[in-house]
């Protein structure tokens, strides 16, 4: 069923700067409190999928075959240690260790049709779950790894205060 959409939403992840690396290791509620400080929301999960499809619906927002060349996906994922993670001394060290992202837009063929870069791959970016089940959280996108990296499939299986190495987000805003 077609409904009708009328919001704004950043060109790039978090925060909204070509050339700059995605913020990440922010829970769901930290980014959505970053978004209200910007005047904006967390994209509802309709709102980040129409910007990835494209008016022709597109299963990628390059296109309908997986390129793992147009977008930063498929690298090897990384063995993680939780315990470092876990500790506000090591934390930053072990995010920075895990990291295979990219700055954001560097790879021109990464944009949907309405010009919205790295939706798949590169970072796998928090939305409001707009069922509510099991949590109002869910991630969309997939992140560098194997994983995903398609525009409908949506991560719900972490609450609001999880957060991740590989985990960011990008902002949206009701159209005026």
């Amino acid at each position: 069923k077609t409904v009708q959409k009328h919001f704004c939403i950043d060109r790039y992840e978090f925060p909204n700067r070509a050339g700059e690396k995605p913020v990440v290791m922010k829970s769901w509620s930290e980014a959505a409190d970053a978004c209200k400080a910007q005047g904006k929301r967390l994209c509802g999960d309709s709102e980040w999928t129409l910007a990835c499809e494209g008016r022709e619906r597109l299963p990628y927002p390059y296109g309908v075959k997986r390129d793992a060349s147009a977008c930063n996906i498929d690298r090897p994922h990384p063995d993680v240690n939780e315990k470092a993670l876990a500790d506000p001394s090591r934390r930053e060290a072990e995010v920075a260790r895990l990291w295979q992202g990219e700055a954001s837009g560097a790879r021109a063929a990464c944009v949907s049709g309405y010009g919205v870069y790295d939706m798949t791959g590169n970072v796998d970016e928090w939305v409001v779950n707009e069922s509510g089940h099991p949590y109002k959280s869910g991630s969309k996108g997939g992140y560098w790894g194997p994983v995903r990296d398609r525009c409908r499939p949506m991560t719900t299986a972490h609450a609001e205060e999880f957060a991740f190495y590989q985990l960011g987000f990008r902002c949206c805003g009701d159209a005026r």
